[in-house]
């Protein structure tokens, strides 16, 4: 690990990245005026076993805009869910097991995923309504 940079990425998309692709879900929630993809961020690269946690930063509309994500055995990506409709910048504060921080910035890339009527994905709704 260098200790001016480190090799780590955020990246997001609409398939549970802990899932094989063909077993994940889009899911979405209908609003009244607007459609609310589940869209996950997580962490990648080679660094990933120094990092002690991340603080992601979303778009100040968000009710808790920061959220902070300790990487764990069973979250090792520090992968968090969240509900949006649109795409913005997110930035994240990332620690290592040193105490460092590092401060990355990712533009969401979502949209890319999404389905179109061909694919063989298919968007579900999710079940519960409650806010994001």
């Amino acid at each position: 690990m260098n200790s001016n940079q480190l090799d780590i990425e955020v990246r997001d998309t609409v398939f549970d990245p802990d899932l094989r692709r063909s077993n994940s879900k889009v899911l979405l929630r209908k609003g009244e005026r607007t459609i609310k993809f589940r869209v996950f961020l997580y962490l990648e690269g080679y660094d990933l076993p120094y990092i002690e946690s991340v603080t992601y930063t979303l778009h100040e509309s968000f009710r808790k805009p920061n959220r902070t994500v300790r990487r764990t055995s069973s979250n090792p990506n520090c992968k968090l869910a969240i509900w949006t409709w649109g795409v913005f910048l997110v930035k994240a504060t990332v620690v290592d097991i040193k105490g460092f921080s590092y401060t990355l910035e990712h533009q969401l890339t979502y949209d890319r995923d999404l389905p179109t009527a061909g694919d063989k994905y298919v968007y579900e709704e999710e079940p519960s309504l409650a806010p994001a």
